[in-house]
């Protein structure tokens, strides 16, 4: 298999199974998911340039329509009002953290990478507190929502070593190469007592043992590598973190990447974002997407609970 090999380590790959982009449907190309045969990661092949990369993020990617109202309407205050609550999962993980670092004085502030339309941060309700992002509709969004936001690269943040004391990554590892440059630059951005906090999509979830490549996780071409729980810690613990706590626990990601899986043109950010919708058919299809989440829930809980969950969470600590 000459040619392929793995984006991190740079051993060899062997091919799985194709993909495509069955969410976005930004590209007709076709892909394949790679598993290293050096460090275990799964990852996208052939990967996409630098260059081609911001093509397959159409406008909206993630962002919702707090940065739009009044007009986003009905409709895009029930989305708002889904999106906050389904988030308690992540709120509870690092405002256990934050509660612990104020108690200890270690706290100094948060910084979320890739931080979207700034939904966490205002369920979070922790202050001081930094969205960055490199879209400019993203860093708009968190602005309207009354939170600091910067337009950046993480690896360029215009930030002073060691000025926060919790460096969130929600699905962004995923979306990057070169992981050791990333958590190397979230290190240097943490202060004494300082924590990471990263979560990704898990590739050895069962939903994705038993639905391959059409797991909707994988989300080609936009995730380049495919953590796992395991790789996920061994990537933590190689650039100088230890892993504290984990879990698998996720009511925004587990039952929604089941049925983007299944039923991937009800998929919100994607179908709002489509010219020529009508108000009627966007009713029944969001109503249909969440009773298929609603349905969802109780078989990917029990998945989360047996630590097969379709995202993993993990607090490190620099060490």
């Amino acid at each position: 298999m000459q040619g392929l090999s793995c984006p991190e380590c740079g051993a060899a790959g062997r091919r799985r199974f194709a993909v495509r982009d069955r969410l976005f449907h930004t590209t007709s190309r076709r892909f394949e998911i790679a598993a290293c045969t050096g460090c275990g990661l799964q990852f996208l092949w052939p990967q996409p340039s630098a260059q081609e990369l911001p093509g397959f993020y159409p406008a909206g990617y993630w962002v919702g329509p707090s940065d739009r109202r009044p007009a986003a309407g009905r409709l895009g205050g029930w989305l708002e009002r889904y999106r906050r609550a389904v988030l308690i999962d992540h709120v509870r993980f690092v405002r256990a953290l934050v509660e612990r670092q104020r108690a200890t004085g270690a706290w100094r502030g948060l910084l979320d990478v890739g931080c979207g339309d700034g939904s966490f941060l205002e369920a979070l309700g922790a202050r001081p507190a930094v969205g960055l992002d490199w879209s400019a509709e993203a860093v708009h969004a968190v602005a309207a929502r009354g939170f600091a936001s910067l337009r950046g690269q993480l690896l360029a943040a215009p930030l002073t070593p060691g000025s926060v004391s919790v460096v969130t990554m929600f699905h962004y590892l995923e979306h990057v190469t070169g992981a050791g440059e990333h958590l190397s630059a979230a290190r240097r951005l943490l202060g004494p007592g300082g924590r990471l906090v990263v979560q990704v999509p898990n590739a050895a979830a069962w939903q994705c043992r038993l639905l391959r490549g059409r797991w909707g996780g994988y989300d080609p071409p936009r995730h380049l590598v495919n953590y796992d729980t395991v790789t996920l810690r061994r990537t933590l613990e190689r650039h100088g973190f230890q892993v504290r706590r984990t879990t698998h626990r996720s009511l925004r990601d587990n039952p929604t990447t089941l049925v983007n899986s299944l039923a991937p043109g009800l998929y919100p950010p994607a179908r709002l974002g489509r010219p020529g919708r009508h108000a009627t058919r966007d009713w029944l299809a969001s109503a249909a997407y969440l009773g298929l989440v609603l349905v969802a829930m109780p078989p990917t809980s029990l998945e989360a609970a047996l630590g097969r969950g379709a995202a993993v969470m993990m607090e490190a600590e620099p060490v």
